[in-house]
């Protein structure tokens, strides 16, 4: 992405910036929560500092106010992409949380199976997927308990905000620290050996799709799920929000479909009656069509 800076203004060199006032920080915020529903609050400003260094660097400019002038101004309109990339929250691995994937392997697995032997197609949904991990993990349970999968009517979606990560993600090279928490055999099965460290062979790859999704804009999904992971997603948003987005996944699921959320995430609002809790943060849509 190319930026234009103003040529009228002269920047000084590039060094430690000031720091980022009440006011530049609250406009941050605001302008973040707008295009994002992410919630920054005061406990966040470090952070939000410590992030925004990079891109003051980048763009040449010696101080938060200027920053702040400058993605709300006409030039710095690509700018606020990159300011949502730099402020998110991206900490994820293979297997994480692993009460999840145990559960998924052992009781939802072996149905979508019957589903895919049958003919029939099966759909799982990784949302926020960060750089790709999350989604991986599912495709290696999948593959690895149903080698056939390729030749059945099955695709993982993997969506994010952050191009930066979906890049990530579609390259899926992750170093030999993150790797190694796997099994021997899903490593030898599932990885080539590249510079940099490990690359998610073509066969797996060739299961996940990754895509840009902003969860505050229209959600241009073609069909439901059987599974969706949202997992430390929702908590960066208000609760209002909250309440709108569990609703929207639910509409998402196939009737008997899972959820799986964060570890301090609660579904909430009247999703919540349209869900069975089945386990720590696992849910399922109850089948409306089953009701009297």
């Amino acid at each position: 992405m190319s930026v234009a800076l103003r040529k009228d203004v002269q920047f000084a060199l590039p060094g430690e910036p000031d720091e980022l006032s009440t006011k530049d920080f609250e406009v941050v915020a605001s302008l973040v929560h707008e295009a994002s529903g992410i919630q920054l609050n005061d406990r966040k400003r470090g952070l939000v500092k410590s992030r925004l260094q990079k891109r003051l660097r980048t763009l040449q400019l010696s101080s938060f106010a200027e920053y702040v002038a400058y993605v709300q101004s006409s030039e710095g309109h690509d700018e606020l992409e990159e300011l949502i990339c730099a402020i998110s929250t991206n900490v994820t691995s293979f297997d994480r949380e692993p009460h999840h994937f145990e559960h998924f392997r052992g009781q939802v697995l072996p149905g979508l199976i019957e589903k895919l032997k049958r003919g029939q197609s099966v759909r799982l949904w990784s949302a926020g997927c960060s750089n790709g991990s999350e989604a991986y993990t599912l495709a290696f349970s999948v593959i690895e308990a149903f080698p056939d999968v390729s030749r059945a009517d099955f695709l993982i979606l993997a969506t994010d905000i952050d191009k930066y990560s979906l890049a990530a993600g579609q390259q899926g090279i992750y170093s030999e620290d993150l790797v190694s928490k796997l099994s021997s055999k899903t490593i030898q099965n599932g990885f080539e050996a590249v510079e940099g460290g490990y690359q998610v062979s073509e066969r797996v790859r060739s299961l996940v799709r990754f895509k840009y999704l902003n969860l505050m804009e229209p959600w241009p999904l073609r069909r439901n799920y059987e599974v969706i992971f949202c997992r430390n997603v929702l908590i960066y948003f208000s609760q209002e929000r909250q309440t709108t987005l569990f609703s929207q996944f639910a509409d998402r699921l196939v009737p008997g479909g899972h959820f799986y959320i964060g570890h301090s995430e609660r579904v909430i609002g009247p999703a919540n009656s349209r869900f069975s809790s089945i386990g720590l943060t696992t849910y399922q849509l109850e089948d409306e069509r089953r009701r009297v």
